[in-house]
């Protein structure tokens, strides 16, 4: 099953051109819904047209349409945060409120992009255009924290350069490119599938993180018996978010007490908040103080050494119907 990705993108001052130049480029089948968020500062927004996506309609082959609070989006659709609001996109759907301002504007684009990077983690593609000041940078961070993609104008030929520069001194980007490319590498990148499911009828892929040798072989044989693909046995929680990166399993087996200097609980929330990838306990402590710890972090299942093989089949078998669903 494709997952799809999300387009973000925000953009201040001399944004209606540039914004309306990336969407005339875009093709009107293209497997990614776009959400925008444009500040005018300096106008009213009295003053503003009454409604922007009449302005971009008219340069974009995708449909463009004002976003409604509690709205289910759809890919292939270009959606617009309208004025006095903040826009937020959750699992699905899309949520406006009229939270505080946020650099001293609302809307801001870094809610936006944090709420995209919080809901929808390496599915992101993130861009920031023209524009004064420093908004979208710590939303640009935490896209690019959890392992979606940065894309940033070239300062150079923005009308405002402030914001992009802004964000190339404190982000990692990406890809910085004129306007009239950024289309072109949105066509690419959505392309792409960056949080794949297993298909039905591909091998299920498991990462164990155990320490204990004899353990983590015994589970190893026990998986590949009932059809998994073992990709990597890892016995720290350094080498369990390497290999996350590495090896992208679509389940990890996890013990909470490891060599090296982080715990299971610490590894998982790194890996989650790096690749979003789903972590299963496997355990022999099960008291209040681990129980309260597993609960600070994503979890999926929790599993009590000794385990029966059926118990952690039915987990993992859980793990993925639900990390599926999640996804859709």
């Amino acid at each position: 099953m494709r997952v799809s990705p999300i387009v973000v993108i925000g953009a201040s001052a001399g944004g209606v051109s540039a914004i309306g130049s990336i969407l005339s480029r875009l093709p009107c089948h293209l497997p990614a819904a776009v959400f925008c968020v444009l500040h005018r500062s300096q106008i009213p927004w009295e003053d503003w047209p009454d409604d922007l996506a009449k302005v971009l309609r008219f340069r974009a082959a995708l449909p463009v349409q004002t976003a409604v609070d509690s709205q289910q989006f759809e890919d292939g659709n270009v959606y617009l945060c309208p004025a006095n609001n903040h826009l937020l996109v959750e699992r699905g759907a899309i949520r406006l409120e009229r939270s505080p301002k946020e650099v001293h504007v609302r809307p801001s684009i870094d809610v936006l992009f944090r709420s995209a990077a919080f809901s929808y983690g390496r599915r992101v593609i993130g861009v920031l255009l023209t524009g004064t000041l420093h908004d979208g940078t710590s939303g640009l961070w935490e896209i690019k924290k959890r392992g979606g993609v940065t894309v940033v104008q070239d300062p150079s030929e923005a009308l405002f350069p402030d914001m992009p520069r802004t964000a190339i001194e404190h982000v990692a980007v990406d890809f910085v490119l004129p306007v009239d490319s950024i289309a072109d590498k949105l066509i690419e990148l959505t392309a792409q599938d960056p949080a794949q499911s297993p298909s039905v009828g591909e091998t299920p892929k498991v990462l164990i993180v155990e320490d204990e040798g004899v353990v983590a072989k015994n589970l190893e044989l026990r998986l590949k018996r009932l059809g998994y693909e073992v990709v990597a046995w890892e016995r720290s929680g350094e080498e369990a978010i390497t290999a996350a990166a590495e090896k992208n399993p679509d389940v990890i087996l996890m013990d909470i007490y490891l060599a090296g200097t982080l715990t299971g609980v610490q590894a998982a929330r790194r890996i989650w908040e790096q690749r979003q990838i789903p972590v299963v306990y496997i355990t022999a402590f099960g008291d209040q103080a681990t129980v309260n710890q597993v609960k600070t972090t994503e979890a999926y299942g929790f599993v009590m050494k000794p385990f029966q093989t059926e118990a952690v089949h039915a987990v993992i078998q859980l793990t993925l119907d639900r990390r599926e669903r999640e996804l859709r």
